[in-house]
């Protein structure tokens, strides 16, 4: 290189610029928030309804939780002897190895917890670059797999037999019927109307579900926690459980437009809406980085719900929602990225749509 570009004011300049640290991964978020009070924040919002679902199916739900902290810290470790890189405590593997725990039925054997977070922390996360690169949350990865190996058993209907009821021993018996009643989401599939004391059990979680999905109370308590806290914006819960509501009054039992506010309420708290709503449609990694972007996200994930809980085989839907939207989200920010400083002309939302 030539003395005279060794000596300019570019190069000096930067120089000086690559002493910098380089760029983190995501979380990227205004404020004096760090990854780890992040995901402290959040394990501690679950928290209520964790010790809930124990509560309402026993000790054995307990134990899956444990297991599948016990697996995602551990393989997240032997991950980072093995590329030979300090090992970050930031409380990640454990948040979606909670996660994952609340999605599987509450009868599920010890190993679905350790083959689904091995899974997710290996495959989903660690795979894609680590804790910022994973492109779908990594608990609903986990998932999905289990989903994909164990169908019958993943879609098993535990009903609640506080306090701390003994579910049927492991591993999985499928002679054991441990259906006891039509979740909300079955009998609203039938084309009944819910009636106060269904929205009621439904609200405070006495009703069939997976382990953590049940308690909506408890789950909003958390979500209105972390929203206090700055951690998430009410924008993608508010969407998607909008979406979810406004999809039940539109496609009601007796035609267009004809949903009751008994149905409307019981699709938005019942199932996963609210948890897949507040704690993982929300993840920083894998949702659109502008607030426009965030917004098409949300709606796209409340009007697959819709799709899947009426035309889909099962009552559910909100995991493969949140699931497929990540997978558009690379798409939304190539297409919708935030105007530069001085590009072009003024714009809504201050929105650059590449075409």
């Amino acid at each position: 290189m030539p003395s005279y570009c060794q000596d300019s004011e570019s190069e000096k300049l930067f120089q000086q610029a690559t002493k910098f640290p380089k760029t983190q991964p995501n979380p990227h978020i205004r404020g004096n928030q760090e990854t780890q009070n992040i995901m402290l924040m959040v394990i501690l919002a679950l928290l209520p309804a964790l010790v809930f679902s124990g509560y309402l199916f026993g000790f054995s739900v307990y134990f899956n939780y444990l297991l599948a902290m016990i697996t995602g810290i551990s393989v997240e470790f032997l991950w980072f002897k093995w590329i030979k890189r300090p090992y970050q405590w930031d409380y990640s593997a454990m948040l979606t190895a909670l996660l994952l725990g609340m999605n599987l039925p509450p009868s599920a054997p010890w190993y679905f917890p350790v083959i689904g977070t091995a899974f997710a922390i290996i495959v989903i996360k660690e795979f894609f670059g680590g804790l910022g690169y994973n492109f779908i949350n990594p608990a609903l990865g986990g998932r999905a797999f289990l989903v994909a190996l164990f169908y019958q058993q993943m879609f098993a209907i535990s009903w609640p037999d506080p306090p701390f009821s003994k579910l049927p021993s492991q591993p999985f018996d499928p002679a054991i019927d441990t259906l006891s009643g039509a979740t909300p989401l079955a009998i609203m599939r039938a084309g009944e109307t819910l009636s106060s004391h269904d929205l009621n059990t439904a609200f405070f979680g006495f009703v069939g579900g997976r382990a953590g999905e049940t308690s909506a109370f408890l789950l909003l308590l958390g979500g209105a926690f972390l929203i206090y806290k700055k951690i998430i914006s009410p924008r993608i819960p508010l969407i998607i459980l909008g979406t979810i509501g406004l999809g039940a009054f539109v496609l009601g039992p007796e035609g267009w437009f004809t949903g009751s506010w008994q149905n409307i309420i019981g699709h938005i708290i019942s199932g996963g809406a609210i948890l897949g709503a507040f704690f993982m449609a929300t993840d920083y990694a894998s949702t659109p980085s502008t607030k426009f972007g965030e917004n098409l996200f949300a709606l796209g994930v409340g009007i697959l719900v819709i799709i899947f809980r009426f035309f889909g085989l099962t009552n559910e839907g909100v995991s493969y929602g949140i699931l497929i939207m990540n997978c558009f989200t690379p798409a939304i920010d190539r297409f919708l990225r935030l105007r530069v400083l001085g590009e072009g002309k003024q714009s809504p939302f201050n929105l650059k749509i590449n075409v």
